[in-house]
């Protein structure tokens, strides 16, 4: 956990380094906002999940505590403001009181929707709803699974634009869980749970931003023409 921990601190460290050899290798002659462009999204941070799980079933936090997060999306940019597509996510976490030895990973996969406020601008804030599945699986001596639903998801971040095709953005984002089914070790089959609950998880780190094959458009402000 420490090594995965430490391996993503240096990728956020070295994430604006990677902007300015990016802003530096690529021309702003063809400046202009993403439109009908496909759209690659890959983000490094940290997630923990709070909350409890079901009836008689132990919370989130009694079984994992903050990880770290690798995020990965990938869409359609309908014009500069809306973008539509899918988001999968892969975690690995530190233990809880009760899973001490364990190793603790979580992963997402479902729909998303953005909408980016000033996409012609330098600085774009944006905006993303989303939903679908989330997984959980505790591995000691066997391996616990439960998975559910995300049920809303919401993530907010801020566009540094670099170059017309990229940018970079630090991200926070949080999403109500449901988790519906579980199989403990040693089982053969998953079973409902009981009462299941809502829970929360919340997330936050940096991701770079790609927008190919786009259409042409009206131009925008790069940081690279600072």
């Amino acid at each position: 956990m420490k090594k995965t921990l430490i391996a993503i601190a240096a990728a956020l460290m070295a994430a604006p380094a990677f902007a300015q050899e990016v802003s530096a290798s690529i021309p702003s002659s063809s400046s202009a906002p993403a439109d009908n462009a496909l759209e690659i999204t890959l983000g490094a941070g940290y997630a923990q999940g709070f909350g409890d799980i079901g009836s008689n079933a132990r919370r989130v936090q009694d079984l994992s505590q903050a990880g770290g997060e690798l995020q990965l999306g990938l869409g359609w940019r309908i014009n500069p403001n809306f973008m539509v597509g899918a988001y999968g996510s892969g975690g690995y976490h530190a233990t809880g009181d009760y899973t001490s030895g364990a190793n603790i990973y979580t992963a997402t996969a479902g729909l998303q929707a953005n909408y980016h406020f000033l996409p012609t601008a330098k600085l774009d804030p944006w905006v993303g709803l989303g939903s679908g599945w989330r997984g959980m699986w505790v591995d000691h001596n066997g391996t616990d699974s439960r998975h559910g639903l995300d049920l809303a998801r919401v993530t907010a971040g801020l566009d540094y634009r670099v170059a017309p095709e990229f940018a970079v953005s630090p991200y926070v984002g949080a999403g109500l869980t449901t988790f519906l089914t579980q199989e403990s070790a040693g089982e053969q089959a998953f079973t409902n749970v009981r009462g299941p609950d809502v829970n929360v998880w919340v997330f936050g780190g940096i991701q770079g931003r790609f927008d190919l094959f786009g259409s042409k458009g009206s131009s925008i402000a790069l940081a690279s023409n600072d």
